[in-house]
């Protein structure tokens, strides 16, 4: 795997200022920038593979939003939300001394990008989400957050990769080697030598979950972009994808047949669907 180098910044979530982490790949100087920013319950980490590939001809930045990996978790749990996520990312892309980019986005990562996409003068200049759209159903946000949330603990690391293993099937296609990595970096070990999931679980709402709707995102987002799509998602249906090729910025589509909620962006196929993405979009 290419090297990277693993740094934090201070970014201002609304009023406070705390401690972000992010992993780096590639020259520095690079001016072609592809940042990958994850989903609910995960982290940077996610990218590594995808990294390692783009890395000879781009510069890659994998940020741990707030909650999540070697990020700080907030003391007031209820400030957890897209308003802290965006101000997150504008503070590290102005960190980062980057002007234009290509946002790569699974799931809330890619809520994120389309929120930032659809504002005027959006640095976006390829936008990829990852299995989400504009519309997600409650039942499949349900199904999503079935354990999310949960604090449990685990005697040892292999126990704890056999439930996440167990609790995140939908994700992948993953060999045993991905499903190792997977599992490890969804995991932080205690002091008392105990294992459990590596992000705050005050995460997680007792709000009520209803249909995610922005559409109204959708037609103003200008970027070219492109939907990587696992066909047995509950999260992002049949119909959303065609309605998201159609209208809009008319998204290409790259279907993952037998995947659900997400692809895990480790095999070829998916990580040269990405590469050639924003490769004729620099």
């Amino acid at each position: 795997m290419a090297a990277y180098t693993d740094k934090t910044f201070k970014a201002l979530a609304i009023d406070a200022y705390i401690a972000v982490a992010y992993r780096e790949w590639g020259a520095a100087d690079n001016p072609n920038v592809a940042l990958c920013v994850h989903g609910l319950s995960r982290n940077g980490n996610d990218f590594d593979d995808l990294a390692a590939a783009l890395a000879p001809d781009w510069r890659v930045l994998a940020i741990d939003m707030p909650g999540r990996g070697r990020s700080d978790w907030l003391d007031d749990k209820s400030r957890y939300g897209y308003a802290v996520y965006d101000s997150v990312a504008a503070h590290f892309l102005a960190h980062a001394n980057v002007d234009r980019v290509a946002w790569i986005g699974t799931s809330m990562g890619g809520i994120i990008g389309m929120r930032l996409a659809a504002k005027a003068g959006a640095p976006i200049k390829a936008l990829v989400l990852n299995d989400i759209g504009p519309f997600i159903p409650a039942s499949g946000r349900r199904d999503n957050q079935a354990n999310f949330g949960k604090d449990p603990r685990f005697a040892t690391e292999a126990e704890a990769i056999a439930y996440i293993r167990e609790t995140r099937s939908a994700f992948g296609p993953f060999s045993d080697k991905d499903w190792q990595k997977f599992g490890r970096d969804s995991l932080r070990q205690l002091d008392d030598g105990q294992w459990t999931l590596h992000y705050d679980p005050g995460l997680a709402s007792n709000a009520p979950i209803v249909d995610t709707d922005n559409w109204e995102l959708w037609p103003r987002i200008t970027a070219p972009t492109l939907t990587i799509w696992g066909t047995d998602s509950k999260l992002l249906l049949a119909d959303t994808v065609d309605r998201m090729a159609k209208t809009g910025p008319k998204s290409a589509v790259y279907a993952v047949p037998g995947v659900g909620h997400c692809p895990g962006l480790t095999q070829p196929d998916q990580i040269d669907a990405i590469k050639n993405f924003i490769g004729a979009h620099r």
